[in-house]
This record gives structure tokens, C-alpha cells and sequence, in this order.
């Protein structure tokens, strides 16, 4: 439904990192959170918020947990979304020991 929500406005979604700062947006304003509460209760500033859900800086999995926790979240249904997600959008550079033919 991510990428449902992209074509209404002429986007297409391709990315598991474009998928999921979407999805953090959307569990954002569906808590009632500005980006400044959640900076707050994340102990960064507000534009790291913006950047991260514009896409524009990526999460490690460890930041990746905190950031869902911190909007509610449990760690198992933390889980579930990036492993969903991953499995849907997410892709695997051609590593050295494959021919890409795969």
C-alpha cells in the first residue's frame, strides 16, 4: 500500500530505504507527533527527523529500533515491519562472487 500511496502522486517505489522513511512518516502523524516531539524523544535535533523522512539519511538497524520503539513499536513488531519490508523492496547489491545472472 506504500507504493499505492506513491502512484496517487505520480511516484513510483522501487527502494526498501524510500518504503520505510515513508513508513516512518506514517507512524509519525498517525502517533499525533510533529518532527520536533520525536526529535525530542529521540535525542536529536529536528531536521535529522526531516532528513531521515525525506529520505535523504538512512538508518542503521540499531536506529532503525530505537525510531520505531520511540513511536510505538514493540522490538517484535519492529521486527516484523523491516523484515517485511526487506522482503518486498529490498535488494542485494552484485557482489563479487555472483555473475548477476542469478
Amino acid at each position: 500500500w506504500y507504493c499505492e500511496e506513491m502512484s496517487r502522486f505520480g511516484q513510483r517505489c522501487e527502494d526498501f530505504n524510500e518504503v520505510f522513511s515513508m513508513k516512518l512518516r506514517q507512524l509519525r502523524r498517525d502517533a499525533g507527533l510533529s518532527q520536533s516531539a520525536l526529535a525530542d524523544e529521540l535525542g536529536v535535533d529536528q531536521a535529522t527527523v526531516s532528513r531521515v523522512e525525506a529520505n535523504d539519511r538512512r538508518l542503521n538497524v540499531g536506529e532503525a529500533f530505537v525510531w520505531l520503539e520511540a513511536l510505538g513499536s514493540s522490538e517484535h513488531e519492529a521486527a516484523v515491519l523491516l523484515v517485511s519490508l526487506w522482503a518486498e523492496y529490498g535488494s542485494r547489491p552484485i557482489s563479487l562472487w555472483t555473475t548477476g545472472e542469478e
